[in-house]
């Protein structure tokens, strides 16, 4: 009886340890919402007030100060989110989440979304670029001094600095989840081929059958019923929620009661926890801002002050259009154009895989894209 209580006795007290352990664990990742920090590279007194909702209010003398300020609180709020989200457009979710992220990462690194951001930020010189670089300065101070979130311990992940191609990726996938065409033309051209024109034009849809439909696609309706249910499968298994679907209207200062514009902005991207905006003041002597950021993105998309306000919004233009290559017939590196075969460009990607091989894509790009 007396070794059962001392079992009891020894189990109770590990359990009060853990649960002190515990606590203490939980304190120390929780974001700070008060003290003095110091930071590199930051010129002036930098103030950062957080109100009752936890939303940051920055004072700050310039604007790269606010925006160094803006990087570490954005990163001690949002830092799992900012990374997710960043290895999404080079493909390199499979590597902390395994082989069920396989398919993404293989589409995504197909898309050459990687590769525009290289271009697009190989001569950057400019205001932007210093607010980008103070804001991930300030972003990679928290990811070296402070707490690691618990979710880069529990996936294994091991921190790395964030860049200015982390920025663009991020843009870059918003911009492909904008787009619907890779739903929205496979759709059409099956229907086209297997109905007619005739039954899309009593549908009121009004197809220009040379920039829309998906070029040689006749009885091929069963491919493209895949290449849409495989999008759709796809984006259905990101980690993030796609940023789809949005509206915005504006009332005209004359035809409201009291004089002034009426602006209201719906950018209703899916639900997620944490949430896909990140909201922020910043106030510097030359700028004000009370705006919405999307994870590791220093410009508020939407935002307003007291001069005025801007929102963001899709509009459902054909802004994609996809081509079915012919190949040569013996060499399946050529491909048909209206000047005879001509060779792919073909490019090797390595995809990481938690807990397997490497997995080796060829890319190949015609002279219509990817």
């Amino acid at each position: 009886m007396r070794i059962f209580k001392n079992i009891v006795k020894f189990l109770f007290i590990v359990l009060i340890l853990l649960a002190i352990s515990g606590g203490i664990y939980y304190i120390h990742l929780k974001p700070a919402y008060s003290g003095d920090i110091e930071l590199k590279n930051i010129s002036s007194e930098t103030i950062v007030y957080f109100d009752d909702f936890g939303i940051p209010h920055i004072y700050a003398e310039n604007d790269l100060d606010a925006s160094t300020a803006l990087g570490y609180v954005h990163a001690q709020d949002r830092l799992w989110q900012m990374e997710v989200v960043r290895r999404i457009a080079p493909g390199r979710l499979s590597e902390i989440f395994g082989s069920k992220m396989l398919k993404n990462d293989k589409l995504f690194a197909s898309l050459g979304i990687e590769e525009a951001s290289e271009i697009a930020i190989e001569n950057l010189n400019s205001e932007a670029y210093k607010i980008m670089t103070a804001y991930l300065d300030g972003v990679n101070q928290f990811l070296d001094n402070g707490p690691t979130p618990i979710e880069y311990t529990l996936v294994g992940v091991t921190k790395e600095h964030f860049t200015i191609r982390d920025i663009y990726n991020t843009i870059g996938y918003m911009a492909f989840s904008f787009a619907m065409a890779q739903k929205t033309d496979p759709l059409l051209s099956a229907i086209n081929d297997k109905l007619g024109m005739d039954y899309l034009k009593e549908l009121s849809i009004d197809i220009n059958p040379n920039t829309t439909l998906i070029k040689n696609s006749k009885n091929d309706v069963g491919g493209l019923i895949n290449m849409m249910a495989s999008a759709d499968e796809i984006l259905n298994n990101s980690p993030i929620p796609p940023f789809v679907g949005s509206n915005s209207w504006v009332v005209a200062a004359e035809k409201t009661a009291n004089g002034s514009v009426i602006f209201a902005n719906d950018p209703h991207i899916g639900y997620s926890q944490p949430a896909v905006w990140y909201e922020a003041h910043v106030i510097t002597p030359n700028y004000e801002m009370y705006g919405y950021h999307l994870a590791g993105v220093p410009f508020p998309l939407l935002g307003h002050n007291r001069d005025y306000a801007y929102g963001l919004t899709m509009f459902e233009n054909d802004d994609i259009d996809f081509y079915k290559e012919e190949n040569h017939p013996s060499d399946s590196n050529k491909y048909k154009t209206p000047s005879g075969y001509k060779e792919y460009n073909t490019i090797s990607k390595t995809i990481k895989v938690k807990d397997e091989d490497d997995v080796v894509l060829k890319v190949k790009s015609s002279r219509h894209g990817p």
